[in-house]
This record gives C-alpha cells, structure tokens and sequence, in this order.
C-alpha cells in the first residue's frame, strides 16, 4: 500500500523540482566613468551552461564582450529526470495490475516475479542516478556563483570599476528534488523484501531443507535397524509358532521351550479327556 501511494507521489516530486526549474543572476557594473549596467544572466534545465550567454560592458566606452558560461551538466540532470519519469509511469501501472488484474497478475506466478525484479532494478537507478544528480547539482553550483561568474567579465577583473550582485539564484527547488531522489530509493529499496515474499520463492526454499551428511546417515541406520527388526520378530514368530504343538487326544498344548524355563502343564483332576481351564507355569532355571 506504501508503494501505491507514495511510489507515483515522490517520483513526480523529484523530476518536477528538477525539471521545472529556473534561475536567474543578476549583477551590477559600475564602470569608472559612472556608467552603470544591470547584467540579468537566465538558466534553467537541463543546465546546458555553455550555451547560457550574456552581454557585458567593456568599460571602454560603449563596446560589450559576449560571454559564454562553462561546463555542460545536462546527462545527468537528464538521466535523474528520465528515472523519475519511469518510475512514476511503473507505479502507475502496477497499481492498475494490483486493483483491476489481480487473477492474471498472479498466473504461473509471472508478475510477483516481474515485480520484484523491476523493483530491484529501480531501486539500483535511483541510487545511482541521484548520487550522479547530487554531484552534478554541486557543479552547478559551483558554474553559477557570482563570484566565478564575475571573473569571466572583463570589466569587473579591472579593480577600478565595480561589480555587486543583486540578485542570486535559488537552490531550494534543486535541493529538495536531490532529497525527494534518496527518499525514492529508500522507498524502492525497502519494497524489495515484500516484493520479494510475494513470489513465493522463499516458501519453496523453506519446504525441502537440506539434510546434513550426518542426519543422511542416522536415518538410513533408523531404516536399516527398523527392517532388520521387522525381519527377526517375523521370523521369531515363525520358529514360535512351527515349534508349538498341540495334543487333541488329550487337550493339551505344549509351548516350546526357551531359556527362561521348561513350562509344566496342569489342567483339572479327572480323567485325561475332561475339559476344563488350563494352568501353565514357567519355572526358571
């Protein structure tokens, strides 16, 4: 329920604050003869810099100098962006899938398994692609400060004229759209194990432990006594019951004998034919 409610939310936080921003730089020149010049200097996404240029006063009379910003930070600002997108568009449809498809998400098993391995796979692009987007933004940064800006004009090299800055770019956008990165492959990442319990795959591992060497031996010595057992109390019988025998002339019957003791027969006083309860003893030797 996290994935489908927060998953699509962060993703279109992080490629909208990225995406959708602009700044603006704007400084003062104040040349040796009183002349003055507002420089407004305007970037935004994908932070192509190079192709970023202003004009800016000389000081030597009316001539200005084109200047071109250094450094191209558009990969991966771009490649952040493109994750972002992505994922918002998978989020989206697997919340689809999860309400409206259930039975066919869950045929042979085929969309757990898709799930997790795509959840895997974007929590390692977020990862990568914000760490790229964090140490891009600080380029950035570093490109657009008034300071390393200022050192690019010919005007304000000069110690005799002045240069103040009036106005500075905003980073709190960008800052946020670095966190909102992290937040998502926190997010992707902590989605892998349930992703992962919805295959199934955990309960199949669990099902057939594996026997150690030692426990294969102990149950094939159980099998082999158990059926050596079998055999001798079967064939006990057999000798026990063979050696029995019975005298019907007499009605009496006679147990073989053992080591425990030659068994003594009596029956009632009468005659041999007279039918009545059976007494045996064992006497021990």
């Amino acid at each position: 329920m996290c994935m489908v409610i927060f998953a699509p939310l962060f993703a279109v936080f992080a490629f909208a604050l990225c995406g959708g921003y602009s700044g603006q730089t704007t400084v003062k020149v104040e040349c040796l003869d009183k002349t003055q010049s507002n420089i407004s200097i305007s970037f935004s996404y994908p932070f192509r810099l190079q192709q970023v240029h202003f004009n800016a006063p000389l000081c030597e009379g009316k001539r200005h100098e084109t200047i071109f910003l250094e450094g191209d930070y558009s990969s991966s600002t771009q490649f952040f962006v493109t994750v972002s997108v992505l994922a918002f568009l998978y989020s989206l449809l697997a919340t689809v899938v999860y309400i409206f498809y259930q039975n066919k998400y869950r045929e042979k098993n085929r969309g757990p398994v898709l799930d997790c391995l795509v959840t895997v796979i974007f929590s390692g692009l977020w990862l990568v692609s914000s760490i790229a987007w964090a140490k891009t933004l600080s380029g950035v940064k570093t490109a657009l400060d008034v300071g390393q800006i200022q050192l690019l004009m010919s005007a304000c090299r000069d110690p005799e004229n002045l240069c103040e800055t009036l106005e500075e770019p905003t980073w709190t956008n960008l800052n946020m759209s670095v966190a909102f990165g992290f937040l998502n492959f926190s997010l992707w990442a902590g989605n892998i194990w349930f992703a992962y319990k919805e295959t199934g795959l955990h309960k199949s591992g669990q099902r057939y432990p594996s026997r150690t060497p030692s426990e294969k031996r102990s149950s094939s010595f159980r099998q082999y006594s158990q059926s050596s057992f079998d055999q001798s109390g079967a064939g006990l019988e057999q000798r026990l019951y063979s050696q029995a025998s019975f005298d019907l002339s007499s009605g009496s019957f006679s147990l073989p004998q053992t080591n425990l003791g030659q068994p003594m027969l009596y029956r009632q006083m009468g005659s041999p034919s007279s039918k009545g309860p059976l007494i045996f003893v064992n006497e021990s030797q």
